[in-house]
């Protein structure tokens, strides 16, 4: 595919996981058809897209009509579905996170052009001490660099800077950063500006799951799972840039890349809209460059949904801890 490398300079090669996470995919289902209902975060009751704007949700068991992108609101978690596969009651999932507000929170910085992983840095404050690193001084201050990231003291707890930049613009978001109200602050030096804030940890993760034998792409994804997802947080750009990740050309004209760091065996990832990450991954065979190109196929054919229309599909709700630092299949 021409894929290149977004891991910066000093990144090392990626290399694509080998083995399959079939086991790993039927223990992640199983948990998810466990899940309990609750009730669907307040956060998503307003609708703002005018009636009418894009098909409703087809009826249970029906392919899922096409349409044009659902308009997402300020503030809100739009669902993601793949249109022209059915779509049957207990496919879609709302994983809401009751305690996401209460922190860590973000800040995401880029440079003019950079997208999604690329080119930019994520400030994650509180943080835990780091445990190993060279010491780097940080205004007056000192703390620890690890590769593509710094972690120091502030404001009696931690803060983490991590990104694909170069060491001295790490260390510069690092000193422009300030805590208020509890939550980081940054003053981008030259050449950057802040993209987007808020929590780490998503409030509402939506996933959509569906067989990968429904989607045509068995050949290329295996007879597993395919799963689709949204969330709008901060974490998520920061495992991207915790892990190899490559470009992947766009989904409907945003910059995407591919990954292994959201569960299963690999997932596309774009930003839809500032602040919002969006995502088609699997669970079966390898990540290879086949697979990569059944993923960029599969995520041509997606559509965003409203919370009014996401909420049609019955979607089960489940409390749990949107924890990104262990992330799981999508089943």
């Amino acid at each position: 595919m021409g894929d290149v490398l977004s891991s910066g300079p000093d990144r090392p090669p990626w290399r694509p996981p080998r083995r399959t996470v079939v086991v790993t995919a039927a223990v992640a289902l199983a948990a998810a058809l466990a899940a309990g209902i609750v009730s669907v975060s307040r956060s998503d009751d307003k609708d703002p897209a005018a009636a009418g704007s894009s098909p409703p949700p087809s009826p249970s068991g029906s392919p899922f009509p096409g349409g044009a992108d659902a308009v997402v609101g300020a503030g809100q978690t739009p669902g993601l579905v793949i249109a022209g596969l059915p779509l049957p009651r207990g496919a879609t999932l709302i994983k809401h996170d009751r305690t996401a507000h209460a922190g860590p929170w973000t800040v995401v910085v880029r440079r003019a052009g950079g997208s999604l992983g690329r080119h930019g840095a994520v400030v994650t404050f509180p943080v835990a001490a780091p445990s190993g690193g060279r010491p780097v001084r940080v205004g007056d201050v000192s703390g620890r660099a690890r590769e593509h990231e710094i972690t120091w003291p502030l404001a009696g707890s931690y803060a983490r800077v991590r990104g694909d930049l170069p060491r001295s613009d790490l260390t510069a978001v690092a000193a422009g950063t300030g805590v208020v109200s509890g939550r980081p602050a940054v003053d981008p030096p030259p050449g950057l500006s802040v993209a987007s804030e808020g929590v780490s940890r998503p409030v509402d993760l939506l996933e959509a799951r569906y067989g990968s034998k429904t989607t045509g792409e068995s050949e290329e994804l295996s007879g597993g799972l395919t799963f689709t997802g949204v969330a709008r947080c901060g974490g998520l750009e920061d495992g991207l840039y915790a892990a190899p990740v490559r470009t992947a050309g766009t989904v409907h004209g945003k910059p995407a890349v591919v990954t292994s760091a959201l569960g299963g065996n690999g997932a596309l990832v774009w930003e839809p809209a500032p602040g919002v990450v969006a995502y088609v991954g699997y669970s079966g065979a390898s990540l290879d460059d086949g697979a990569v190109a059944a993923l960029r196929r599969l995520a041509a054919r997606t559509r965003l949904l409203t919370p009014g229309q996401w909420r049609a599909t019955a979607p089960a709700t489940s409390d749990q801890d949107n924890d990104l630092d262990q992330p799981e299949p999508s089943a």
